[in-house]
């Protein structure tokens, strides 16, 4: 396995778009539609880093390759999930 990884402009560009895309519950308003998805593709990177892959973010100077610097990087760009999904991204169980 290659030890260094790059996370695309286009895929963060998909990832962010998961986490973006919203369904219309009618009288009870908008919710996530796709956070699931999102939830898995985030453990594939965080698996990487946990596998010792340093992971780099393309356009920036960005490179995960702790638990935490990937815990961080995830919580600043899609902090909502942490509090409004029921399965994260830091365990494998849920």
């Amino acid at each position: 396995m290659s030890r260094e990884h790059t996370l695309t402009i286009e895929m963060l560009e998909e990832l962010d778009a998961l986490y973006e895309e919203t369904e219309d519950m009618g009288v009870l308003g908008r919710r996530p539609a796709r956070w699931g998805a999102l939830v898995e593709e985030l453990r594939k990177i965080r698996r990487l880093v946990e596998a010792g892959v340093n992971v780099k973010i393309e356009g920036t100077q960005t490179t995960l390759n702790t638990w935490q610097s990937f815990y961080d990087w995830a919580h600043g760009r899609y902090h909502a999930l942490e509090d409004g999904y029921d399965s994260w991204m830091g365990d494998d169980d849920s």
